[in-house]
């Protein structure tokens, strides 16, 4: 990797931002030109390919389904496109990096209240987002002829914030020298956020009470400083704006969706560190006065019980739940998959099926249905579901990737590497796409019609690839 991309996505993570909408304040054409939009993309698609590589990813389909809903929901306003992530890491942080990727920290989620406070930290890193504050921050570090740092991007992926730490020790000139400028990036991120907030229908008050939740926690944290108060600057004038600008808006009352509570309640179950037991929690949670975020505890109980290896435990759990609750997706995926962990596999089967008819736009669902062929043994069901949703969204990473372990079990182990190509591909991985597709190759023979399908597919991942290497190089 060039050191000059490591630094870019290092000041990605230090004041997040690309892009442009027309309706938003006038950038400047110098830094419009610091970064073209082709080069946000590259740089994007290979922070993502490395961040799904890290330990730390959480790959949770509802989880990501719910953080890439809500992000959609505050950001459609903004035309561009958006991919959220979540990584596992009870410290509070957010942050995006080039190609409009913004990663959350499970503790960020966790600590939040109210759906319009989580709200309020998307909208405020959509604004980053759409003010191209990192283009404009590379602005002026160009004039100044910054030294690039070529070991930033790993420091920051594998180590997380000291890694940031150690930059900023050795680059203390720079980013002194930058502070008000990126002071001045929050200030227009909180007004922007404020009103991607309210246009979404989310509190527009949630900010100054998530930024004085910060401000107390930092206090009695000591020296540990919260992440995203490391790289977002707060101060009291911040606070004191974003107040005044919520003020502009009619009182109302806002409520949390359902969706809100349970997906705190997988993270409290899958993803809290450092927690021997989350069942305490979740019987604690089940006397609260909010009626979704006492079946939110039914919920993660369940959860928890089937993490812990513990179906039948579960299957107890979760039982009421499933009644009060029939077309819900996220209750009725988690009964399917507790039935075909005991083996009732075609109740398990039925019940996933039935959610996925039920809710065709909710494409996870379908993830769960071909695994639960796959653990059923029945391969060739699986690979007809798969299929049937390839052709319907044809650039869902994750179909090919299943549709890949599909044809293993097939034993189809051309076709298991030409899903796995197409995987890669969708996730700017071109090198690693030809390589699977030349082992392919090598097991079909060139002259047949899969052969030279292969060799077809491969030419056409030699041109991507040289077109990203004339942009920039990895």
């Amino acid at each position: 990797m060039r050191p000059c991309v490591a630094l870019l996505l290092f000041l990605y993570v230090a004041v997040p931002g690309y892009g442009q909408v027309s309706d938003l304040p006038e950038l400047g054409n110098k830094a419009a030109q610091v970064l073209s939009p082709i080069q946000e993309r590259y740089i994007g698609q290979d922070f993502f390919w490395r961040l799904l590589s890290n330990g730390r990813y959480a790959d949770d389909h509802e989880l990501q389904d719910y953080l890439q809903s809500l992000g959609d929901r505050i950001g459609g306003q903004t035309g561009l496109h958006l991919t959220f992530s979540l990584i596992q890491d009870n410290s509070l942080n957010a942050f995006a990096v080039p190609g409009g990727y913004i990663t959350f920290h499970t503790g960020l989620i966790s600590t939040t209240q109210t759906e319009s406070e989580l709200a309020s930290v998307v909208g405020h890193e959509i604004a980053h987002v759409t003010q191209r504050h990192l283009p404009r921050l590379l602005a002026r570090a160009d004039r100044q002829k910054v030294p690039a740092l070529a070991a930033i991007l790993a420091s920051v992926l594998i180590g997380g914030q000291p890694g940031v730490a150690g930059a900023v020790t050795t680059q203390a000139a720079l980013i002194a020298n930058q502070l008000s400028y990126t002071r001045e990036f929050e200030r227009e991120a909180d007004a922007i956020g404020i009103r991607l907030l309210a246009q979404a229908d989310f509190d527009p008050k949630a900010m100054a009470e998530f930024f004085n939740k910060l401000e107390r926690y930092s206090q009695h944290a000591g020296t540990e400083v919260p992440p995203f108060l490391q790289t977002h600057p707060l101060t009291y004038t911040r606070i004191a704006e974003s107040r005044n600008r919520a003020r502009e808006y009619p009182e109302r009352v806002y409520t949390s969706s359902f969706e809100y509570y349970l997906a705190k309640a997988r993270i409290r179950a899958l993803f809290v560190e450092r927690q021997d037991d989350p069942l305490p929690f979740f019987l604690e949670q089940a006397n609260s006065p909010i009626v979704h975020e006492r079946a939110a505890a039914e919920y993660g109980t369940a959860l928890a019980l089937l993490n812990d290896n513990d179906p039948v435990g579960a299957e107890k759990a979760i039982i009421d739940l499933s009644l009060r609750y029939p077309g819900h997706p996220w209750v009725q995926l988690l009964h399917g998959r507790i039935e075909t962990k005991l083996e009732k596999f075609d109740d398990g089967i039925d019940r996933i099926r039935r959610i996925l008819e039920k809710h065709p736009e909710e494409r996870y669902i379908s993830y769960y249905l071909a695994q639960a062929y796959l653990d059923s043994s029945q391969p060739a069901s699986a690979h007809k579901s798969l299929r049937y949703q390839i052709r319907r969204n044809p650039d869902d990473w994750r179909l090919h990737h299943l549709l890949s372990k599909t044809n293993v079990a097939l034993d189809r182990p051309a076709e298991a590497d030409q899903s796995k190509a197409e995987y890669l591909g969708l996730l700017g991985n071109y090198k690693g796409a030809m390589a699977v597709l030349k082992r392919a190759l090598k097991q079909t023979g060139k002259e047949s019609y899969l052969g030279q399908s292969i060799q077809s597919r491969i030419k056409e991942f030699e041109e991507l690839l040289r077109l990203k290497r004339q942009v920039v190089a990895f």
